[in-house]
This record gives C-alpha cells, structure tokens and sequence, in this order.
C-alpha cells in the first residue's frame, strides 16, 4: 500500500472518530421517569457542554436555603447576539409540588438542542429567537419533594418561615412521616358518624355517606401530630411564601391574598427572576408552567386589572386556540373569568408591567387515566373529582390494570400517639397532580411544541422600499414598507398605551440629502399621513401581528440613503437606496 492511500485511510479514520466520539458526547435524555433537581441541573449542564455554541448556562441568585438559581440560554450568537432578537421566556415549579413543570422546559431545551441540525423548523426558530429557560423558580421545595417526605400537595410555597396560624410560633406544625415509609399520605380514624363509608367494591375506595346514612370513616388529613397542641393537624408547616402571589403588580396582602408575602418581590426567588427579566427587554412572549388541570391560562387575575386591548385579546386567542388543537383536551381560559381571582401572579406582572405577552400553563389532564371502553367517551362533570380527574373507583381500576397498583398504599393500621388506632394510605406521592412516567413523555412533547409554535410566531419584519419617485425638480418620496407576518406585534397595545418600552425606530440617512418631511402612512390609498414635527428623519411606530407599517420621508438632493429599522423586539433590519 502507497504511503499516500495509508496517511490517507488514516486521516479518515481519525476524523470519523473525532465526529462519532463529538456525537457520543450529546446527551440523550429520556422523559419516561421525573427528574430530581440535580439531575435537571447536571442535565443542563451536559446540554451546555454538548452545545457551548448555541448555550449558556448560570445562576441568577440564591433562594432562601442557599441553592442556585439556573437559567439555561439558547442563542445563536452567528445570527446575532442574544438581545438583538425576539426574546423567548419560560420557566417551571414556581410550585414545588408541581414537578413536570420543569420536565417540559428541560424537555423543550434538549429537543431544540437535538433536533436543530436536524429539522430546518427548528433550526430557523433557534437562530431567529433567544431563549431563557428557569426550569425550577422554587429550588428549595422542588429539591425537597425528592428528598424529603411528601406528598403531591405538599411542598407548594417558598420556604420562608411563617407563623400560619398566629400563635407566634414558626413552622412549629409540620407534615410528619409517622409509619417512615418515606411518604406522607391520608390518614382515616374509624367514625359511625363520619361522612365516609368503605365502597362495596374496593376497601381502598371511600365515598361519602347519603343523608340519614350511617357513616364508617373520618378524614383526618395528611399523616402528621398536633405539635403544638391546638387542636389542629399540619397547620403550620415549613414555610408559606406562594411565590405566585409575590410579584409586584397588584399585589395584595395576605388578608386578602393568601401567600402574598410581606411585600412585593419580598422573597428571594422573585426577586431574582424578576431583575432577570428585565434586564431582556427583547422578550415577547413568556410562558410559566405549573400543574395540574390541563388548561392554558391568560389574564386578567382580578377585576382590579380591568379589561384587556382587544388587539391584545386577538393575540392570545390566536396562540390559545392554537394551543387547544396541539395540547387535545386542553382548555384556554382566562383566570378570573373561568377560574378564580389572583393577586401578584407572574404572568399578569409580565404582561402589565412589561408589555410581555404571557401564558400560563396547567399541565396534566387527569381525565387521561380511565378505565373505559373509548378515551371518546366523554366524562360527566359528576364523574369528576376535585382536581378534574374521574371518581375514584374508575381510577383505581386504572391503577390496577393500568398501572400494576403503583399508584395507591392500601389503607394500613397504625397506632397514633394522639388518636389510637388509624389507618394510613392514599394516592402516592408522585400521583394525582402529575401523570404516570408512561404519559409524560407525551404530555411533555406537546406542550413543548405550544411553545415552539408560539415561538415561530414572534415578530418577524421585512423592510423594503416600495417606492422612490421624484416629485418635481428638487424632491424625492420614498415610501418604505414593514410588513410582519408573524402573530405577535413588536409591541403589544398595553405596552403602548402606557409606554411601557420605546417604539421602533425607522431612520432614513444620506450625506448628500436632506429630509424635508417624514410621516406614518395611515391611509396609503387616501394619501394619509400622520406628519413628524420634529426630527422627521427619524420616526417612531411599531409592527402589528400579521400586518404592515408604511412610512414616507420626502427628501432633497441625491446619493445613496441607507434606511434603518431599530426594535427592541424584532430583529434589526437596513436597506440601502440610491436617490437621483
């Protein structure tokens, strides 16, 4: 064999290795089990070791337990830097409790990251927009509910100390593992005059007596004693900061807004978002993902917000109803409206003190674990129960036969220091509020890509000069028109009307030539134009969603102009003319 043809064999060789060895170091993370904190943050960190072109990773301040708080950045820096495009924000588990919060964002990091060599969709997408991502806003309760024992309601708010029940003692009540299984489940007590009797079909199923009928058990609550002796189980546990109630517009405190904090951005965690986020002007549209319901959520929160632009409604809508036919089964609805009032949430303090337009997202319909004939068939409003899944005798076939009877402890006895003899058992921990490991792979996937087609319709601005024509011996019009053909405006209606953030800039510039005159075009037909007074070189508008902008400069002289749009929102655009 010929030196050359060897040296040749080999170099091959080696670059093979090195792309195969590149493409081994890409992580591939699967989405059929729920990841602990550590494991979302060593994730993201290995994503930003696969892909330290497209990423960055760093934390943006400490909760009140001390752990980090991470952002995860997605941008092309070849199509510009990070805050030159339309910016894109999500984040997950503001609620501890809520866990598959943070698997959708994780997820929506890793396909992006995975797919954008691969699918020309996503790639355009990447490159177009920069992407902010906080997988997990409450660090402190999230990283518990996989360490300490829990349950599925339990672990919500931040963990800053409060005297709940105004004994002047803190956290002094708290939720207890009493039989050490590592689960904090219900606990019932024998009662004949309990609202509960056993189902005839299934010991671990209770329904609730008929009136005149003779009862069997009474609720107690989750396992727990009364620490403090007033009579009350678990009414003062760790921390109650509902860091959703904490932002800074129309707050209200605690008397009428449970878990509102002593004041606005009170808690660590909010605060830190909050300088976060406006430091990104360029974000458009903000998504804040919770559990459980199967709803997309929209403002208003109160009637104290008043009613919403309707330029602005038609914006969400187009997103919402969208989201309806990505998401099957999933709701759009407006807070105060379908739901319940709210004070100090995030996403109404995006939209109302940034101008961002912002979702909510309740992931998880729980109506998905059935035992029956057809998933078509649809469930009665009677058949639900209070977190919208079907009763519970249905859904304990469907932990039986479905789910091989993971998702239930049998009721168990147990000798309680206080009551004497109880029984403890319930849905497990990782239930009822988030689906088993065998749906999420589903549920992630969809609510990621509601996202992603969100994020494809952020601003998108053409320019182009549609007309350079001389009028008479010493002037030239010049007509330039911004069409978007994206949903999302550059600015929405509420950021304009209160001047929430500067208008674009449309500048016209030449060394040979003078502006005389420069104006919006509102009517081009009619000839309608809203003149500048001062600075007429320089005109300030915006883009609306699916439609155009046509400005006119009438100029003197000749030469080359280069005409500049500047946005905070859209990407920058220049065009160069020549005027004779």
């Amino acid at each position: 064999m010929k030196r050359k043809t060897l040296i040749c064999i080999i170099l091959t060789a080696a670059v093979f290795l090195f792309l195969n060895a590149e493409a081994a170091e890409r992580p591939k993370l699967c989405f059929d089990h729920y990841y602990s904190s550590e494991e979302v943050v060593n994730s993201l960190k290995k994503l930003n070791e696969a892909y330290p072109e497209l990423t960055s990773l760093k934390s943006i301040g400490k909760s009140e337990e001390g752990r980090d708080i991470w952002v995860f950045i997605i941008n092309n820096p070849e199509t510009g830097v990070d805050t030159d495009k339309p910016g894109i924000y999500a984040d997950g588990a503001i609620h501890g409790n809520e866990i598959q919060a943070t698997e959708t964002l994780l997820y929506l990091a890793y396909y992006m990251l995975d797919k954008y060599e691969e699918l020309p969709v996503v790639k355009e997408m990447v490159d177009k927009n920069a992407f902010y991502i906080i997988p997990i806003v409450n660090v402190d309760s999230r990283g518990r509910f996989f360490k300490d024992p829990g349950g599925y309601n339990i672990g919500r708010t931040g963990r800053v100390p409060y005297d709940d029940d105004h004994d002047g003692l803190i956290d002094e009540d708290d939720y207890e593992d009493l039989d050490g299984d590592g689960e904090i489940l219900q606990m019932r007590i024998k009662d004949p005059n309990g609202r509960f009797k056993t189902h005839p079909e299934n010991p671990n199923v209770m329904v609730q007596v008929k009136p005149g009928e003779k009862g069997e058990w009474t609720i107690l609550g989750f396992e727990g004693i009364d620490n403090d002796g007033d009579g009350r189980l678990n009414e003062d546990p760790a921390g109650y900061l509902d860091m959703n109630r904490n932002y800074g517009y129309m707050w209200q405190p605690r008397y009428i807004q449970r878990g509102s904090g002593d004041f606005p951005m009170s808690g660590k965690v909010t605060k830190a978002v909050s300088d976060f986020v406006i430091t990104k002007p360029n974000i458009v549209l903000g998504f804040a993902m919770h559990n459980s319901g199967g709803m997309i959520l929209r403002g208003p929160g109160s009637d104290l917000v008043g009613f919403y632009p309707p330029q602005d409604i038609a914006v969400y809508d187009f997103l919402g109803k969208e989201g309806e036919k990505i998401i099957p089964g999933y709701r759009y609805l407006i807070v105060k409206e379908d739901l319940y009032t709210t004070y100090g949430d995030f996403d109404e303090w995006m939209y109302s003190n940034l101008g961002t337009y912002c979702f909510t997202g309740e992931l998880f319909l729980s109506i998905r674990e059935q035992y029956r004939k057809s998933e078509q068939k649809k469930v009665k409003p009677e058949e639900r129960s209070w977190y919208g899944a079907i009763k519970d005798l249905e859904k304990h076939k469907f932990n039986e036969y479905v789910n091989q009877g993971s998702m239930f402890k049998s009721w168990t006895k147990f000798d309680h220091p206080q009551f004497g003899e109880v029984e403890i058992g319930g849905w497990r921990t990782f239930t009822t509020r988030m689906p088993p490991p065998f749906l999420l792979t589903e549920e992630v996937h969809r609510f990621a890509s509601f996202i992603m087609f969100s994020s494809r319709h952020s601003p998108e601005i053409e320019m182009k000069a549609i007309e350079v024509k001389k009028i008479g011996d010493e002037l030239t019009r010049v007509r330039v028109r911004l069409t978007n053909s994206k949903a999302i405006p550059t600015l929405s209606r509420k950021s304009l009307s209160k001047k929430i953030a500067r208008k674009d800039i449309v500048k016209i510039e030449g060394k040979d030539i003078e502006v005389v005159s420069g104006g919006i075009i509102e009517d081009i037909h009619f000839e309608r134009i809203k003149y500048e007074d001062n600075r007429p070189w320089m005109l300030f508008t915006h883009v609306p969603g699916f439609g155009k902008r046509d400005i006119q400069w009438f100029v003197k002289g000749s030469g080359k102009a280069r005409i500049t749009y500047d946005s905070l929102k859209a990407k920058n655009k220049t065009i160069h003319i020549d005027i004779e």
